[in-house]
């Protein structure tokens, strides 16, 4: 379990959890409060997350186990 912890709280997983709740942040503010956003922007924004999550769920593993 305590392993299963520590993966979860590596840097990448913490960048991503951070991006990802300021893209939930953003579309809450603006639907709550009626703010305008440039599309462009806002288009920007959204991808740089997507690339991120999709960057760090797909890295696969480089570390090759030996067997002995």
């Amino acid at each position: 379990m305590k392993e299963k912890l520590a993966k979860l709280i590596d840097v990448k997983s913490i960048v991503t959890l951070a991006v990802t709740a300021n893209l939930i942040f953003v579309i809450d503010y603006v639907m709550l409060t009626g703010a305008t956003v440039d599309d462009k922007v806002f288009l920007l924004f959204s991808n740089v997350v997507t690339m991120i999550v999709t960057y760090f769920f797909t890295k696969k593993n480089t570390e090759t186990k030996t067997v002995e």
